[in-house]
């Protein structure tokens, strides 16, 4: 019977083994893929939240349908560029703090063949809707674009509202025309307050 082998000095743990240890180490993190989760997060919120509104257009306009507008208020609609469509839509948002509440309408949707222009009214009936801003999701790509500034006097694309102001004008975003769903977002957009959709 042999004697037992014992570990020479450059067998023991932590000699040969101390310059391989590295490539077993995890592969250091980044910081851009926390960004990325909290966008695909606030993007899958929003888009639950615009399923829910196309789901129950009640909702949307705040509990009133077409057929319930007298015939004899109805006014017949302007004469409208080929390229434009009246898409009128609102909904009423309460933030995630619950600091404001009030009614988002999209009055107009207008494409051109570099983005769309929003014609949008934002009304705070409570609290204050601080550093809000606007995004535009693809719904078939789920690709993200953000408001381009054209320089027009009622750019209304970021902005703080306090309670009993409403704010009336346009956002440009430049995007492919394809149905998408617009974000009405607070906050660097990480606060999600509410979404609509619109058509190409």
């Amino acid at each position: 019977m042999s004697a037992p082998q014992w570990p020479g000095p450059d067998d023991r743990p932590g000699t040969a083994s101390r310059s391989t240890i590295e490539q077993y180490a995890p592969p250091r993190r980044r910081g851009g893929w926390v960004m990325a989760v909290i966008v695909v997060l606030v993007v899958a919120a929003l888009a639950v939240a615009a399923w829910r509104v196309s789901r129950d257009p009640q909702t949307a306009t705040g509990g009133v349908s077409p057929s319930a507008v007298p015939t004899s208020s109805r006014a017949t609609p302007a004469p409208i560029a080929p390229t434009a469509t009246s898409a009128a839509s609102s909904i009423p948002f309460v933030t995630s703090t619950g600091s404001a509440k009030g009614r988002w309408t999209i009055k107009n949707v207008s494409w051109s063949s570099t983005g769309v222009t929003l014609t949008m009214t934002l009304q705070v009936t409570a609290g204050t809707l601080s550093s809000y801003s606007f995004y535009l999701m693809e719904n078939g790509s789920t690709e993200v674009h953000s408001p381009e500034s054209k320089g027009w006097s009622d750019d209304i694309a970021n902005g703080t509202i306090r309670a009993g102001e409403t704010v009336s004008g346009r956002v440009f975003i430049p995007c492919p025309k394809v149905d998408s769903t617009v974000m009405l977002v607070r906050g660097a957009g990480f606060d999600p307050v509410t979404a609509l959709t619109i058509s190409a």
